[in-house]
């Protein structure tokens, strides 16, 4: 068991214009009623009757005298007495205050096995720029690093209200936790408080971890011309690539570790593609990206119309699946890619990412 140390939100005077840049999804954002999995059910939070110490803001506001637990027995925490609060299936909860000014999320991953420091640093990074990417005049106002954890501190406005906000990420095991606090700049003061107890309350049992929690978040994307979605995990960072291959834009999400990752080359010619020069672009960009003694185990034709290839590069230690078609002027190539030795960790997922694939 962990328990987060406390923390309170920091006012400042003054705001500078600046968007997060990134592929962040309304879905996600920090409405209670918003959701990470729009497929999930959400279900109103009955608390237990399982008691922790309880705390109080300077304004009254206190939490409950029950704990939650999520339905995974993963976490628990005192959730804010009167809030309005609902679960996304066994591994978040999210609440809202009764006047709508301040919101908390808290959620668990599991990460297959225990993160880095560098690993757990980049997936902060790309929870925060998708969690935000939506607002205006986002300023993160400092981050902190301690061993096995990442705290970012910021404000934000979205629509005509400014917004201040804590999120903390907290290594314990295989599994991430993700609490965010934040509420309207005007009773920050007010809540401070409330977050400090609530983080105070906060305890993990990373031991109750299952398959299941491997990476359950998740947004879609879309390829670029809009040729086909896909969903891809919000804590896998985005990248894009224009140089590598000639008239090829490439797209891809990463895994923290950097041992998996998605990624979707687009080439353009000013003509038709032909069914040659199809075969041939395909295998140009694919030594291009992965190595000219590539090796392809298996080809096959999917009942869609696109070819798969299943491959291994000896001197890259990688092996992949590209998907690949075209469309008037366009090929396309769909591909996941993981290191060998993360395969029992990642192809699930990965291949939960390729059977995603919708087209346009």
């Amino acid at each position: 068991m962990k328990k987060l140390p406390a923390l309170y939100l920091i006012l400042l005077p003054f705001l500078l214009s600046m968007i997060v840049s990134g592929c962040g999804a309304a879905d996600d954002r920090l409405i209670p009623t918003q959701t990470a999995q729009t497929a999930a059910s959400i279900s109103a939070v009955t608390p237990t009757s399982r008691s922790t110490p309880t705390g109080e803001s300077d304004n009254s506001i206190k939490v409950s005298d029950q704990a939650y637990i999520s339905p995974s027995e993963i976490f628990q925490i005192n959730l804010p007495a009167g809030w309005n609060c609902s679960e996304t299936g066994s591994f978040q909860v999210n609440c809202e205050s009764p006047a709508s000014d301040a919101v908390l999320q808290a959620r668990i991953t599991s990460t297959g096995y225990e993160l880095t420091d560098e690993s757990l640093s980049a997936f902060a990074q790309a929870e925060l720029v998708h969690r935000y990417g939506f607002v205006k005049e986002y300023l993160e106002l400092d981050q902190e690093k301690p061993a096995g954890r990442v705290v970012s501190r910021a404000t934000w406005r979205e629509n005509d209200d400014y917004w201040e906000s804590v999120d903390d990420f907290i290594r314990e095991g295989r599994g991430v936790f993700h609490l965010t606090f934040a509420s309207k700049q005007a009773q920050s003061e007010s809540y401070a408080g409330l977050y400090n107890a609530i983080s105070e309350s906060v305890e993990m049992y990373p031991e109750r971890i299952t398959p299941e929690a491997f990476y359950p978040f998740k947004r879609t994307v879309s390829s670029r011309e809009a040729l086909f979605e896909i969903e891809v995990p919000t804590s896998w960072g985005r990248y894009i690539d224009t140089a590598a291959v000639e008239k090829t834009v490439v797209e891809g999400y990463v895994s923290p570790d950097k041992r998996a990752s998605v990624q979707i080359a687009i080439y353009q010619q000013g003509t038709f593609l032909r069914q040659d020069a199809k075969a041939n672009n395909t295998r140009e960009i694919m030594f291009a990206l992965y190595g000219y003694d590539l090796k392809n185990s298996d080809d096959r034709v999917l009942p869609d119309g696109r070819e798969r290839l299943t491959w291994y590069a000896t001197g890259k230690d990688i092996s992949g699946i590209t998907d690949f078609d075209t469309y008037v002027n366009t090929l396309y190539l769909f591909t996941i890619v993981w290191e060998p030795s993360s395969e029992i960790f990642y192809l699930p997922i990965l291949t939960d990412i390729q059977e995603s694939f919708t087209r346009k």
